[in-house]
């Protein structure tokens, strides 16, 4: 719906010049269905009536309403065209979005404030008629006073703020290319530390297979060297010390004969 209202806009500004330039930055500011402005700014009938003293007030106008918020458009009211009812709401919903890119949460006294409300319940209303625009959702919290953010629309971008916005993006891109580096470094580490110790474990299996095949060898030769129980009945017999052998015991001759004196 958005997109149809500025590119009707931009059509018209090809033919827009001079005054017909200022009255179509009147009716895009109180559009209930346009809330971007960058590419009608930058289009060269429009760029072209910041050079005139009856237009260059629209079109500081214009630049609030593209990246500015309520309290920027009171600071400097005394130079621009004062604001409708409608073209004043608009401007403080876009306002809670330039606040919601900053905080999730949004105390209503933080509201009260910046959009010069006078109770809570207005600041509902402002935010409730923002939801239906489609410029953010969330969640008005009434007993802890505050809009809770779930998400919201983009505004356009500041001059220069797109170079800012390079120049973070590659810084980031390059913190993720020097973390990237550090976690292939410390991959490698890894991969090398566990291919070291898989090669130290094979080695110290291999040791101690050594260590059981040598034991099981020096278990053998014991068994071949100790005596058997045939070689133990050999030495016996051998034995060279000759066993005492018994007396026979004899009669007395003269114990034999009868009548024999002793």
């Amino acid at each position: 719906m958005e997109a149809n209202a500025l590119e009707q806009f931009l059509i018209l500004a090809k033919q827009a010049k001079g005054r017909a330039a200022v009255v179509l930055v009147q009716q895009a500011i109180s559009s209930p269905s346009l809330y971007h402005f960058g590419e009608l700014l930058e289009h060269e009938n429009i760029a072209a009536i910041a050079a005139t003293p009856d237009g260059k007030p629209w079109h500081d106008l214009l630049q609030i309403f593209a990246y500015g918020t309520f309290p920027d458009y009171r600071a400097r009211q005394g130079s621009l065209p004062p604001l409708d009812e409608a073209a004043a709401l608009k401007l403080k919903q876009l306002t809670v979005v330039s606040l919601a890119a900053q905080n999730k949460v949004i105390p209503y006294a933080a509201l009260l404030r910046d959009l010069e409300l006078q109770d809570t319940r207005t600041v509902e209303d402002v935010i409730i008629e923002g939801m239906y625009a489609g410029l953010y959702k969330g969640k008005l919290d009434q007993k802890k006073k505050e809009f809770q953010l779930h998400e919201t629309a983009g505004r356009d971008c500041r001059p220069g703020q797109i170079d800012d916005m390079i120049a973070t993006l590659q810084a980031w891109c390059q913190a993720a290319e020097n973390i990237s580096g550090e976690l292939a470094d410390k991959i490698t580490y890894a991969n090398d530390a566990q291919e070291a110790e898989a090669a130290r474990v094979k080695e110290m299996q291999a040791r101690v297979e050594d260590v059981k095949k040598s034991l099981q060898s020096a278990h053998g030769d014991m068994d071949a060297a100790a005596p058997g129980a045939g070689h133990s009945e050999s030495m016996e017999t051998d034995d060279p010390v000759s066993r005492p052998k018994s007396k026979l015991k004899t009669k007395h001759p003269s114990a034999a004969l009868p009548g024999a004196r002793h």
